[in-house]
């Protein structure tokens, strides 16, 4: 730290010894810098904003009428504000004297003007158009000229736009409309010369045919479903009786009809078969009239044979009616299925040969009736679109679409934007007091004369003594007076070159 302190107060000490020459040297480097800036050509801007604004018959209209998008402008915006066309065009309307001049000359003004000219877009609706120059009047004359010719033509453009999409279609539609003329006349025409007047529709034909063979597979899954089932039950009725024994003991007397087992499993078969099915079902009729049998046998039967344990009677087997009965359903829904089948196989003939039969007139007939149906249908979208196409024209002869209005037009830049004289003046200051201090610096280290003691002590040399620096009273006050002068003369001009750079900033 105390090393520091010393090197400041050495440097400081320097500067005193130098001080006429880095106050000149500074003087000089800022005049070099203000001169330079100065001299440098001055530069203007000149801007333009324009609004892009949007009209609130667009959304009420939307689906009825084309009206131009928003974002399409904004996209195209800035390759036609710097075309090539456009700048010339807007330089015959200021009469700029560069038509004057060779080929040459004029590309590379051109080229010049569309690169100085920026575009800067803010948000979705708004624009700036800005030129930077060193001709105030033109740039501002320029960027005017620019916009308004933009605008005229985007507005002119979209009318031309509008009015080309209108005879377009027009003419469309008289061709198309002729188009569909002669080819009604051509279909009368062959069905006249022909006879014919089909009632087969071959598409409903063809529908139909599908339909009948889902059907059909659909019928033989169930049979051979239903056949699997008729298999299982055939096979199950073979391994039962159609008949049981039934062995009573007489020790508490004789069973009556109503407790016959045989006879309540049938009555209950019975019921459930009603649950099902009306009394004019047929299996239920059949097992009705076969309880009546059963219940004249069970009281005309004779005594029964009595053995050591009691009487056997023979009964049938409820087990074996009720496969029997589920094997009769089956397959009377397999006779029924079958019959279903063949009446669509009959069905599906009969379309078979209506689609077979239709004649090799009807496939032409059907050429030109499809011919004449694209016609139509383009002809009807030619008219939609007229409507629309009209409805557009007149919105565009209106001005109701979306338009370009001037919120801020260029006005005559009074200031240049450069060179930046505050900038400059910083640069001057900073540039003279570095070289100030980097001269100071050099002399300080190139002199090689010891001005401290401290040096012999840091060297290991014994001082013996020092002999002080005796001052003329005369001389120093002519150097204080040479001080003064100098300082004075230096002051006074820095003061003129603070005061030209602060007026050419207070002008600006």
């Amino acid at each position: 730290m105390q090393q520091n302190i010393k090197e400041v107060y050495r440097y400081l000490r320097a500067l005193s010894r130098y001080r006429y020459i880095a106050t000149i040297l500074a003087l000089v480097v800022m005049t070099v810098i203000g001169g330079y800036s100065f001299t440098l050509p001055k530069q203007y801007q000149a801007d333009s904003t324009v609004f892009i604004e949007k009209n609130v018959i667009d959304s009420l209209v939307k689906g009825i009428a084309v009206t131009p998008n928003i974002n399409d402008k904004i996209r195209v915006l800035k390759y036609a504000l710097s075309s090539r066309d456009l700048i010339t065009k807007t330089l015959e309307e200021i009469d700029s004297e560069i038509f004057t001049k060779t080929n040459a000359e004029q590309q590379a003004y051109i080229a010049g003007l569309k690169e100085r000219t920026k575009i800067s877009v803010r948000g979705n609706d708004l624009f700036t158009v800005s030129l930077v120059g060193g001709d105030p009047a033109f740039i501002q004359k320029y960027i005017n000229a620019l916009v308004v010719k933009y605008v005229e033509e985007s507005t002119s453009s979209k009318r031309e736009e509008a009015y080309g999409a209108s005879r377009f279609l027009s003419e469309q539609i008289d061709t198309f409309k002729e188009k569909l003329e002669k080819a009604e006349d051509v279909i009368i025409a062959f069905r006249k010369n022909q006879g014919i007047y089909f009632s087969v529709d071959e598409k409903s034909t063809v529908a139909e045919i599908k339909k009948y063979l889902t059907q059909i597979e659909g019928i033989e899954l169930s049979l051979e479903t239903l056949e699997a089932k008729k298999r299982q039950l055939q096979g199950q009725l073979k391994t039962l009786s159609p008949t049981i024994e039934s062995i009573f003991s007489f020790d508490d007397g004789l069973a009556g009809i109503e407790g016959d087992p045989q006879l309540a499993a049938m009555e209950n078969h019975l019921s459930n078969l009603r649950l099902r099915y009306t009394d004019n079902y047929p299996e239920i009729v059949r097992l009705k009239f076969e309880i009546e049998i059963l219940r004249k046998r069970l009281q005309d039967q004779e005594e029964p044979v009595q053995d050591s344990e009691g009487s056997k009677m023979t009964s049938l087997n409820p087990l074996y009616l009720d496969v029997q009965q589920r094997l009769l359903e089956v397959q009377g829904e397999l006779s029924s299925e079958q019959a279903k089948i063949k009446n669509l196989q009959r069905m599906l003939a009969k379309r078979e040969k209506e689609l077979h039969e239709v004649p090799a007139n009807r496939k032409e007939l059907n050429v030109l009736i499809e011919e004449r149906n694209s016609y139509q249908k383009i002809y009807q979208d030619l008219l939609a679109r007229m409507g629309k196409s009209e409805v557009s024209k007149q919105m565009q002869l209106a001005g109701r679409t979306a338009t370009f209005r001037i919120v801020d037009p260029a006005v005559f830049p009074e200031a240049p934007i450069s060179p930046n004289m505050l900038k400059m003046f910083l640069l001057a200051v900073a540039g003279g007091l570095g070289c100030a201090a980097g001269l100071v610096f050099l002399l300080e280290n190139l002199d090689t004369r010891v001005r401290d003691v401290d040096v012999f002590k840091a060297l290991g040399i014994e001082v013996l003594a020092i002999v002080p620096n005796i001052s003329d009273p005369r001389d120093l006050w002519r150097k204080r007076k040479r001080d003064v002068l100098f300082f004075a003369l230096t002051g006074v001009y820095g003061l003129c070159f603070v005061g030209l750079f602060a007026y050419e900033i207070y002008l600006r």
